[in-house]
């Protein structure tokens, strides 16, 4: 089993929240980094701020099919829109422990900064459909 990191479209009540059934909630958190809007959903990038989200315990198959969701291609990063990688847990659940999430793999010239690093209330503010 595996601990997976999610502050976007995968989230209850957003667009892609299906593709999480069969996950355990653990909880919310949050993680280091900071947030961009690519379009129909956000990008997650390491650097100063915080990201607000959610931590599931994942099977591997899930991890697996998450991947696909996600466009990461194994062992092929530069063929991959997302990359999964570890980040530590700063606020919430599983607080200073390691998890998974998916950080976006590229170029970020001329997209929106989300500055407060929550998914949930930007869509919210900015009058976004999930």
């Amino acid at each position: 089993m595996h601990e997976l990191f999610i502050y976007g479209t995968l989230m209850p009540g957003l667009r892609l929240q299906a593709e999480m059934q069969g996950a355990e909630r653990l909880g919310t958190a949050r993680v280091p980094g900071r947030l961009v809007d690519v379009g129909r959903y956000p990008g997650f990038l390491h650097g100063d701020g915080q990201v607000s989200g959610e931590v599931y315990r994942v099977s591997e198959a899930q991890l697996a099919h998450l991947d696909e969701v996600e466009e990461m291609v194994p062992g092929d990063r530069a063929a991959s829109q997302y990359w999964r990688e570890r980040v530590t847990v700063q606020e919430g659940v599983l607080a200073g422990q390691q998890v998974w999430t998916y950080v976006y793999n590229l170029p970020v010239d001329g997209l929106t900064p989300i500055a407060h690093g929550d998914y949930r209330r930007y869509i919210r503010e900015v009058g976004r459909e999930s």
